[in-house]
């Protein structure tokens, strides 16, 4: 497991577990049990400062390590996290309620977001196709992304003779491809960039990661995919050339 992948798991689960805890919290205030609660908070204040801490730490490493562009959504959740923490804890503290169910419900949406990547809570492949893929399920049919969105007609783009032979040769199946070129590079890139959520086989589907190994998507998709992302996986345009990005779309081909 590589660092960025434990400390993914590991802020999840903190989330989680602070979400839970503070849950138990607000149905004791909620059902009048101030006896009770009381005596929860004075025993559990180490654990409460604790589990937001780690929260903090945690997302502030997977800021650092995200391999890729951070996405919005990302820096959407550390803001919510840093505004409802405060928050939450002065309405527990105060026993105000309202504020306990409105702090409990933005923590809510901060686990959804954790868990979609996207504002509106709507998984990555939801958003792209009109219905829902569960992370690591084969697709049935083509997504709209199998196929990069260029034109490869020479006339329509003005294209050179070069570029357009480029494309074309992007555009071909990956069953009537070349053999892959250099795999072992490839590898490398994919275990440094990719295996975080996909896992080194290809099937490890974390963070809405779909399962490589199921995947209907030739070269041409797969090269467009990591070049410019979907959902929570990032574009590595500006991270890795395009023989990189070819290269990593070639090994993943293998995975299966």
């Amino acid at each position: 497991m590589t660092a960025f992948s434990f400390v993914l798991r590991l802020h999840g689960l903190v989330l989680l577990a602070f979400l839970l805890f503070y849950a138990c919290k607000a149905g004791l205030l909620l059902t009048g049990r101030l006896d009770t609660l009381r005596a929860v908070r004075a025993r559990t204040r180490i654990v409460d400062s604790g589990l937001g801490l780690l929260i903090l730490v945690s997302g502030g490493v997977l800021l650092a390590w995200y391999p890729g562009t951070v996405p919005g959504w990302l820096w959407l959740k550390l803001a919510l996290v840093l505004v409802l923490l405060p928050l939450a804890i002065a309405a527990m503290r105060r026993q105000f309620k309202p504020g306990v169910v409105l702090t409990f419900l933005g923590f809510l949406y901060v686990y959804g977001l954790s868990e979609t990547g996207s504002p509106t809570l709507q998984r990555a492949s939801a958003r792209a196709t009109g219905y829902a893929v569960p992370p690591g399920v084969a697709e049935a049919v083509a997504t709209p992304e199998a196929v990069a969105p260029v034109d490869t007609t020479v006339a329509a783009r003005k294209l050179s003779a070069t570029d357009s032979a480029t494309l074309a040769a992007a555009a071909v199946p990956a069953a009537d491809a070349q053999a892959p070129a250099p795999l072992l590079a490839g590898q490398a890139l994919f275990s440094q960039r990719c295996a975080a959520c996909h896992g080194p086989d290809g099937k490890l589907g974390r963070n809405g990661a779909h399962d490589l190994t199921k995947s209907n998507l030739n070269t041409a998709g797969r090269v467009y995919m990591v070049t410019n992302g979907l959902g929570k996986m990032p574009g590595f345009k500006d991270q890795l050339t395009e023989e990189q990005i070819r290269q990593v779309a070639e090994y993943s081909l293998t995975l299966r």
